[in-house]
């Protein structure tokens, strides 16, 4: 690879922050649509089905101003990988789940590793495409519509299927943005590279 090449934005980081977006929306959008099925299935009150989407929701503003804060202390890669451990562990406890509290905890756990991937994604981008960030960060949030679509289809095509199954389709998308993921260099936060300091 040439120098001028190598200065060049990396696509496939990007496309792995694409589809990091399209998983989490799709998260939202599956969760929304089984709430009914674990209502029936583990005899939920209407309180427990508000606690379990409500767990869903708080923990993704907390991190995303958390790890907004400290996210060029622990760097882009170990937020990201912290997201994908969230996702693909809360996937696996509700899959297993056996009432009202594994659901609950699923469903927090989710919500941090969601807020972990926005806090991530956007800098990333923003950073690689220094003077067409507006370009890239519109064409970064087309991948949320994109996940809700995908979550509706999974809802019309799969109707009959249990709601076991449509929650394990949340694997696919999140083990393309791992194997995205895993290979790609991360860009230092402008930040950082420019040297300025936190409190500046």
């Amino acid at each position: 690879m040439s120098s001028s090449d190598s200065s060049l934005p990396d696509k496939k980081l990007f496309w792995a922050c694409f589809v990091a977006l399209v998983a989490t929306s799709f998260v939202f959008s599956v969760r929304s649509m089984v709430i009914g099925d674990w209502a029936t299935e583990f005899n939920l009150t209407e309180t427990q089905k508000g606690q379990i989407l409500g767990a869903g929701l708080w923990p993704f503003a907390i991190t995303i101003v958390l790890f907004s804060l400290i996210i060029d202390k622990i760097g882009y890669k170990r937020a990201a990988y912290f997201a994908i451990f969230c996702q693909i562990a809360s996937t696996v406890v509700i899959i297993f789940a056996n009432g009202y509290k594994m659901l609950w905890l699923g469903s927090f756990i989710v919500a941090l590793g969601n807020g972990t991937v926005e806090a991530y994604i956007n800098p990333v981008v923003a950073t690689m495409y220094k003077k067409e960030k507006t370009k890239w960060l519109n064409i970064l949030h087309a991948g949320w519509p994109l996940g809700l679509v995908l979550g509706g289809l999974v809802a019309i095509l799969l109707k009959e299927h249990s709601w076991q199954l449509k929650m394990g389709l949340l694997l696919v998308p999140i083990a393309v943005y791992t194997v995205l993921t895993i290979p790609r260099k991360f860009p230092v936060n402008e930040r950082v590279a420019a040297g300025v300091s936190y409190r500046d």
